[in-house]
């Protein structure tokens, strides 16, 4: 059976309003702290979770601290259905995000690593993976530990989907491995050095010779794929009344990755990225406590 396993980052996110984004040297009234169990790993793995046909397992593979924090954010993930077995304990403070949102629900974000920064040595050795599993990973834990981890899903024939966020030039290496790279415009923009606007021939050309499709993230205005083999398209967002983006991006690469671990091909499986992405962007937080795959489901089936 084919389970989606999520190897990444979890924090504890501290949620501030904000009248506007801050500028340089501004110093703003915030309002409304919230505390929510995030990390962009640990929101790909609830959502995943949320919206996984019954039967298929998501899995999370993480380092937490010592300290109060841990507790919830292992708690949170367990009650979303996650299998949090490969969970790391390890001496210090978990991660932690400072993420502050505006009026309009667009967002900055500083996040403090913690124990995401202090994988053990032998953490990726002990990483069972099997053939069909769909892996995925982000860029807020060690570089060293996403290579090693691609490398090794590569090795037991394991499906890669590669969110590279926060970006790290060094995933151009990795793609050779990778099934599925997720990106954002901006991240587009730097990773492949577009000097132009980002296009969906754009990244074609970019990734031209790549094994690894793209998928560019536009927010409300959809996605961007290129794919080996098939020409660049673009998939149209779902309309949704957005209140926070937060998490929205997270959702998509859990969407995305449960659909592709249950047999769907790329556009679908982007459609349902989509779907999950702008249900969470539909309340506070990085992750939607309601969220299920029916809603999931109803919007995809009735978005064509």
């Amino acid at each position: 059976m084919s389970r989606v396993v999520v190897v990444g980052s979890v924090n504890l996110d501290l949620v501030y309003g904000v009248p506007h984004l801050p500028r340089p040297g501004e110093t703003l009234l915030g309002d409304a702290l919230r505390r929510h169990s995030g990390g962009k790993g640990g929101n790909q793995a609830h959502a995943a979770a949320r919206v996984a046909p019954p039967g298929l397992p998501v899995a999370m593979v993480a380092c937490v601290g010592d300290d109060e924090a841990a507790v919830r954010l292992t708690s949170d993930l367990a009650d979303a259905g996650v299998d949090v077995a490969g969970l790391h304990a390890v001496a210090g403070p978990s991660g932690t995000a400072l993420i502050a949102v505006d009026a309009d629900g667009e967002n900055t974000i500083v996040v403090i690593p913690g124990a995401n920064a202090a994988w053990p040595g032998d953490a990726v050795d002990r990483l069972a993976l099997a053939a069909g599993d769909v892996v995925v990973l982000q860029l807020e834990v060690p570089f060293e530990v996403v290579a090693a981890v691609v490398a090794r899903a590569a090795s037991v024939g394991a499906r890669t989907v590669l969110n590279a966020a926060p970006l790290d030039r060094r995933a151009a290496e990795l793609l050779g491995d990778v099934e599925v790279l997720v990106v954002n415009e901006v991240e587009a923009a730097e990773l492949f050095g577009f000097d132009s606007e980002v296009d969906a021939e754009t990244v074609a050309h970019a990734v031209a010779g790549s094994p690894a499709a793209v998928v560019v993230t536009l927010g409300g205005r959809g996605a961007l794929v290129a794919a080996p083999g098939t020409p660049p398209r673009e998939v149209p967002a779902f309309a949704v009344d957005a209140v926070d983006t937060v998490g929205a991006g997270d959702a998509f690469v859990g969407g995305l990755a449960v659909a592709l671990a249950d047999g769907a091909a790329l556009d679908e499986a982007v459609r349902w990225g989509s779907a999950t992405g702008a249900l969470t962007a539909t309340v506070h937080g990085a992750r939607h406590p309601r969220l299920d795959r029916a809603a999931a489901e109803a919007l995809v089936t009735g978005g064509r």
